[in-house]
């Protein structure tokens, strides 16, 4: 097991998960129609950056997966 936590910004949200950023943005506005709330929230990394740990991202992923089963 790694204890390495890998952040992942927004542009490696988007090769990551293949989508716009406009999208990226919609999933986390709890005012759009498609917003997520099951999406990893980012957090601050400083100023107006941020970023998501990569790990929970991960964990998304597989769990809409297995949804899709």
């Amino acid at each position: 097991m790694s204890d390495t936590v890998v952040i992942l910004r927004i542009g490696d949200m988007i090769k990551k998960l293949k989508i716009a950023k406009s999208t990226l943005y919609d999933w986390m506005n709890m005012d759009s129609p498609r917003y997520n709330a099951e999406f990893p929230r980012p957090f601050r990394l400083s100023g107006k950056s941020i970023g998501w740990d990569e790990s929970e991202v991960n964990d998304w992923i597989a769990k809409r997966k297995k949804e899709r089963c």
